[in-house]
């Protein structure tokens, strides 16, 4: 059962520290500067009844014939309620877009996000399905900054991320609205110039408690070349409370997936990519488990995958080729004692795995 303790009030110091990390990059490409940018801002809400993928991204369209105009902005929407997920991706023209780099805000179309006061505030609509969510997220952990990160021989990827805060708000699927107070929350932004199809996969993952009082909450993320069979980073992030806790990195941790999920008629958006994805066939594992040793510490975390949505996107270098990103909900538990302390936790996660 989730605990639901009063809404907490922002943290001056954690407030103070987003604005120099969380803000839009935005692509050079505008500037005739370099090309195949790509940066998303990512928000996970979990309540016992729902979990609530919400991710405001721009993209730089390699296929555009005007580089100044290549930068195309997208909101993809995914809520779990039940059985399955529903959502969609929604895409939008330059004047239903406004981004100022530096910034934390963004509209595209009816749909913002921004950062006020302590609190990121978003505001959801999808045009073709009945998704929609009016929240507000307050951190309760300072952010974490990992800036050119190696994602293939030649590319690299930068990411902030705030592991822990608290929602409150709306959220209706389907005509039905369910109130949320005090829900635990995940958020991610991530930026870099590469292409879909390039030399990568990743792995990335978020563990929250259920139980508003475990102060702990953790991060993973791998990423491998596209066969998976050589690790160019890996990392497992530990908070507790609202301070960075310990980093386990490369060969402090192995990763072990046991079993292929099931896929069932998944949920694919956009709708028009699944005809070029039909397949029910998936390399997702049913379990995964990330052990991480070292100088004493021993850390165990298991995720055992629930429900599964892909976003099918079309490869930057293959016409007829595709990408997969398929976002897994589950369970983690998580178990060990690092730096002296007990780490136990049990709660939802969502785990992302890339493939092609």
């Amino acid at each position: 059962m989730i605990s639901a303790p009063p809404f907490p009030a922002p943290s001056p110091e954690i407030t103070a520290a987003l604005p120099g990390i969380d803000y839009f990059r935005r692509s050079p490409s505008r500037l005739t500067g370099r090309a195949d940018h790509k940066e998303w801002q990512h928000f996970l809400v979990h309540t016992e009844a729902a979990h609530l993928l919400v991710n405001f991204n721009l993209i730089d369209d390699r296929w555009a014939r005007d580089a100044r105009r290549a930068e195309t902005a997208r909101l993809i929407v995914l809520a779990r309620v039940g059985a399955g997920w529903d959502g969609d991706m929604d895409r939008f023209e330059g004047a239903e877009v406004d981004v100022i780099p530096g910034g934390m805000s963004a509209r595209f179309g009816r749909n913002a996000m921004g950062f006020e006061r302590g609190r990121y505030l978003l505001s959801i609509a999808l045009r073709g399905r009945p998704i929609a969510a009016e929240l507000e997220l307050v951190p309760t952990t300072f952010p974490a900054l990992s800036s050119n990160q190696p994602l293939s021989r030649d590319r690299y990827l930068s990411w902030a991320f705030v592991p822990r805060l608290v929602a409150r708000g709306t959220l209706s699927v389907g005509g039905r609205a369910e109130r949320i107070e005090s829900a635990p929350a995940y958020h991610d932004h991530n930026w870099g110039h590469f292409l879909w199809g390039d030399d990568f996969s990743w792995e990335w993952g978020s563990a929250l408690p259920w139980d508003a009082g475990n102060e702990w909450s953790l991060v993973h993320v791998r990423m491998a070349d596209r066969g998976r069979s050589v690790a160019r980073y890996q990392g497992l992030f530990l908070w507790r409370g609202a301070h960075p806790f310990r980093i386990f990195r490369d060969d402090e941790m192995s990763v072990t997936h046991d079993g292929c999920f099931d896929l069932t008629r998944p949920l694919k958006i956009p709708r028009v990519m699944a005809m070029l994805s039909p397949g029910t066939a998936s390399d997702v594992p049913r379990r995964m488990e990330v052990r991480a040793r070292g100088d004493g510490d021993d850390l165990r975390v298991r995720f055992e995958s629930e429900d599964v949505a892909q976003v099918v996107m079309p490869s930057e270098h293959d016409l007829e080729g595709v990408i997969t990103l398929n976002e897994v909900s589950g369970r983690v538990t998580v178990e060990g004692r690092v730096r002296g302390a007990r780490v136990e936790m049990e709660g939802p996660g969502v785990f992302e795995f890339i493939r092609d």
